[in-house]
């Protein structure tokens, strides 16, 4: 692919991990736009893990964001993160080894299933921003670490499932939910490319173009987090619903 090197390509990198960095911070799910451009240019593992260098640098400018808005605190994001990291670790050393796109219809049906608990209980998505951290049930943290495995494997949208169980199982609300969600991401970011890095002989990261996708997606993660603490809950959510119900069709279509 003699072509991945031109110009073009990395501008094309650039734009749509700016527009991935937007979609993450509001929702989740940028990875089904940024995934098939890097799959396009590289073998599908080396796009999986290429893909983590945006999210690292995303997860940090809007964490940093997040926390100088006084969105949440540390400690809230520390309680989902542990258990997540676990599983990550997992999931990157599975990912390591077999092909990244087995497991894309399981995502998409996973997403159709999980989409009307957005449409019960509203008023959980809609609450007032929340002052100390609520109590979180035992199997939550089972849950935490079974998405850090699929994280790991493969992440594209992880921050979904973190959302609706943030919000529905755990009490947050959802601007919460999601500074908690960036700043998790954060930690697994971490985790699944230093896994990636000891593995280097089995996956190439290619950190020219990986490295222009994060630059876009900081930009969009900073974009992210002002629209998300000036958009009412109400708009958020139907922007949740309407990417997951978008993202998901590409997933059993493309």
């Amino acid at each position: 692919m003699d072509f991945i090197h031109e110009w073009y390509i990395y501008l094309l990198v650039f734009v749509s991990g700016s527009i991935c960095g937007v979609i993450n911070t509001l929702a989740g799910g940028g990875s089904f736009i940024t995934l098939p451009i890097l799959m396009l240019l590289m073998p599908a593992n080396e796009a999986n893990v290429t893909n983590r260098l945006g999210f690292l640098f995303q997860s940090v400018v809007a964490s940093w964001q997040f926390k100088k808005k006084k969105t949440f605190e540390w400690s809230w994001g520390l309680q989902p993160a542990i258990p997540l990291l676990f599983g990550t670790i997992i999931g990157a050393l599975i990912a390591v080894n077999v092909d990244s796109s087995v497991i894309r219809h399981a995502t998409g049906i996973l997403l159709i299933c999980m989409l009307p608990i957005i449409f019960l209980q509203p008023e959980k998505w809609l609450k007032a921003k929340i002052t100390s951290m609520p109590h979180t049930a035992w199997w939550v943290y089972v849950l935490y670490f079974l998405f850090g495995i699929y994280a790991g494997f493969l992440q594209a949208g992880v921050g979904y499932f973190l959302l609706i169980v943030l919000v529905m199982s755990v009490g947050y609300d959802l601007l919460s939910a999601n500074s908690i969600k960036v700043f998790v991401v954060l930690f697994i970011s971490v985790a699944a490319l230093t896994i990636f890095f000891i593995f280097s002989d089995k996956v190439k990261i290619h950190y020219d173009i990986g490295l222009t996708q994060a630059v876009g997606q900081g930009i969009g993660a900073y974009l992210g987090v002002k629209f998300a603490t000036s958009w009412s809950p109400k708009i958020i959510r139907w922007l949740l619903i309407i990417i997951i119900v978008a993202f998901a069709i590409k997933l059993f279509l493309f």
